[in-house]
């Protein structure tokens, strides 16, 4: 698609949420906020996407990895708490929107695990809405966002609700597992409204296993993806 196609394209989309807004009743403030959103993130070309997993798969670490820094936090712990978007800036800076604040706070980038991690903020008693980071890098500049999770099927509770409720924002996911995690998809990813979205499967290839039993793995891991509602491309 070249860049008129592009821009048809989102005139088309416009015009369907333009469409849906003038038939959305005056009592559904929540489908009315969506909708506002869409039109938000259509405006500014944003891209979500979303890294998923279970905790200690590697996903912040996948992150950084792609982005060429190691400004966002691991550990071998369940250690995001926060939703961290991370978007292109032309200096580094994070800025923190809470739930229940109007006002946001910036801090300097080497602040950031008092504030996204378990162990700085504890299921996010701070009750931080996102954690935006802004980081020089090229691949961000046009509108694309990594958005880093809690994680899935936490041993934190709170970690997996914050999750689950983020996946309707996702434009793709990119999830990270292993062969023992043998119930990834389910239920965690049969979202309300269903997701309609690419994901890409990033799995931890240190188990050790001979060629058979991986393809034989990698084969039913794109059926589940299958079962769950959205196409998959394994790596």
């Amino acid at each position: 698609m070249d860049l008129r196609e592009y821009e048809q394209s989102k005139f088309a989309i416009a015009e369907i949420l333009r469409s849906a807004s003038a038939c959305v009743p005056e009592r559904e403030d929540g489908l009315r906020v969506r909708l506002q959103n869409l039109f938000a993130r259509l405006a500014e070309d944003r891209f979500n996407l979303v890294v998923l997993g279970r905790f200690n798969r590697g996903k912040t670490s996948l992150m950084n990895a792609i982005l060429r820094t190691d400004r966002l936090p691991t550990g071998i712990v369940p250690l995001t708490s926060v939703i961290t978007t991370v978007g292109y800036g032309s200096k580094e800076r994070v800025v923190l929107k809470y739930d229940s604040r109007i006002l946001d706070h910036e801090i300097p980038i080497e602040a950031l695990p008092q504030h996204i991690t378990q162990q700085g903020n504890p299921g996010n008693v701070q009750r931080i809405k996102t954690a935006e980071v802004q980081l020089p890098a090229e691949i961000l500049r046009r509108g694309f966002y990594f958005v880093d999770t809690p994680g899935l099927g936490s041993v934190i509770v709170e970690n997996t609700f914050t999750t689950e409720a983020f996946l309707p924002e996702a434009d793709a996911l990119i999830l990270v597992t292993s062969t023992t995690l043998a119930d990834l998809f389910t239920p965690h990813l049969r979202a309300d409204p269903p997701l309609a979205v690419r994901a890409a499967l990033r799995w931890q290839s240190s188990d050790n296993l001979d060629d058979g039993v991986t393809h034989g793995w990698q084969a039913w891991l794109r059926r589940r993806s299958v079962d769950s509602f959205f196409p998959a491309s394994l790596f």
